[in-house]
């Protein structure tokens, strides 16, 4: 998830890249401004992301992925690991849907079918068009979902999940159709994105921002006009009437709070209606066609829009999920660096910490998420000088500047930041060793990292101790996204 300025907050390390303001301007407060509102875009994708159910369902999916590749990884033979070398070398990646099955004896075949349904529901369920691969259009999406679903909740009972019980299989009913528009598919991915421009836009509300080159939000309103803006145009067709953005974002918080198996509820059933946040999303905006809620008149207010949540489900007949469970008992960012677990477990344990305090702001003051843009104005802005009021998790943890790896040195020092750039390198490796070719990613990891030979060693040492496999980074790789 990206700003059309080349910041990026990405999802396969938790990191937020964003360099300088490129504006090319000697007017200071343009300047900032444009800054401030790129920070804002990409940090509402976090708050967002880690504090909604559907954002919890991935971090979940990715853990799970994740878990699984280092155990078959630690579990392969000698002729196993050496097929994966060669095939790596020659361009054919070990888990593969276009190869499938590849492997059909022993404790690797079943592992194989798993792990290609937790890659495949996870990317239906963020962005379908991410996958690449001519016959993934093909894999069996329902049979993808139920199976991961319940390898999550197997994997994460009675921790971030409900018990689940005995027996229980879950099911996912209904057509498992995409969202699919004139103007292209809706995704889950599309919804962050508008959400995030629309949070930009309100930044002009306030008395700073409205100082700034005008053309600033003339800009915002032209990316509207395109893919970021594919669902509050949607939205409106399907009310029959132009919403406000208050109430589109509304409408996205809605659609990114899905019902899920042992996340929000014992119940092992789940429609896809309920599930899928783009039908969630264009299924709300079908019930505003006669009914005008007071967002569309007044500032957003947790009252309101708490009765907003409650009609839409009502008039839509589908309900909002909440998470039931405790998410984490990881209470500081200390904690996670340094709670002994697997590298695979890492990342994942900042981002159910940071879900866990987003997930009770949410009982709060709901508008701090559904309209993430109102916490930079007024009053709310206040609440960031008083020390006491301590919530750096509503913002991207770890950060990257000019190559440069960041992170809240009142909450971590160098070694525990260090710790966790490593986990989010080596977890995120896995996909690579297991389903790429060629050299392992490195555009979601700081630049710097890799201009120095004795951290790529490092780090390459790292990976092998966790894998026992031969592979790694090379020096001088700087393919960064900025």
């Amino acid at each position: 998830m990206r700003n059309s300025s080349g910041a990026e907050l990405n999802l396969r390390s938790q990191i937020l890249f964003q360099d300088p303001t490129r504006t090319r301007t000697k007017d200071l407060i343009t300047a900032v401004a444009s800054w401030h509102k790129t920070y804002v875009h990409e940090s509402s994708h976090w708050a967002r992301y880690h504090g909604s159910t559907v954002g919890v369902l991935l971090s979940l999916l990715r853990r799970t992925r994740d878990q699984l590749a280092a155990y078959t990884i630690s579990r392969m033979s000698r002729q196993q690991t050496e097929f994966l070398h060669e095939g790596w070398g020659s361009g054919l990646p070990f888990l593969s849907f276009k190869r499938y099955p590849q492997h059909t004896s022993g404790e690797l075949r079943y592992n194989e079918l798993d792990w290609l349904n937790l890659y495949h529901a996870y990317h239906v369920l963020l962005d379908p068009e991410s996958l690449t691969e001519f016959d993934a259009t093909s894999w069996d999406t329902q049979a993808a979902f139920e199976n991961s679903l319940e390898d999550a909740w197997r994997q994460s009972a009675g921790v971030e999940m409900l018990e689940r019980p005995e027996g229980a299989r879950v099911s996912v009913t209904g057509p498992l159709k995409l969202v699919h528009t004139s103007e292209g598919p809706l995704t889950t991915r599309t919804l962050f994105e508008c959400a995030a421009v629309i949070d930009e836009l309100f930044q002009f509300e306030g008395a700073f921002m409205r100082m700034a080159d005008p053309t600033l939000r003339e800009f915002l309103l032209e990316e509207m006009s395109g893919e970021y803006g594919l669902p509050w145009r949607l939205a409106s067709a399907l009310a029959g009437r132009e919403l406000g953005g208050s109430v589109v974002l509304a409408l996205i918080d809605f659609a990114l709070n899905p019902v899920v198996p042992g996340l929000t509820s014992a119940a092992p059933s789940v429609d896809w209606r309920e599930l899928y946040p783009p039908y969630r999303f264009a299924a709300a905006a079908k019930a505003m066609a006669d009914w005008e809620s007071d967002l569309e008149f007044q500032y957003p207010s947790h009252e309101v829009t708490i009765h907003f949540q409650r009609t839409i489900a009502q008039r839509s007949g589908l309900r909002l999920g909440r998470v039931a469970s405790r998410l984490s008992d990881v209470s500081t960012l200390r904690e996670a660096a340094t709670t002994p677990m697997h590298l695979s477990e890492r990342t994942a344990a900042v981002s159910f910490m940071c879900a866990s305090r987003l997930l009770e702001l949410r009982e709060e003051d709901v508008c701090a998420l559904t309209h993430y843009g109102v916490n930079f104005l007024d009053d709310r802005a206040a609440r960031f000088i008083d020390p006491d009021q301590d919530m750096w998790w509503l913002f991207p943890v770890f950060q990257v500047s000019q190559g440069e790896y960041r992170w809240p040195a009142e909450h971590v020092n160098l070694d525990e930041a260090t710790d966790l750039l490593i986990a989010a390198a080596v977890a995120s490796a896995y996909d690579d060793v297991l389903h790429g070719t060629g050299s392992l990613a490195s555009d979601h990891l700081p630049r710097a990292l890799f201009e120095d030979h004795g951290e790529v060693v490092a780090l390459n040492k790292v990976l092998k101790d966790s894998t026992g496999l031969d592979m790694g980074w090379r020096t001088g790789l700087n393919p960064q996204h900025m």
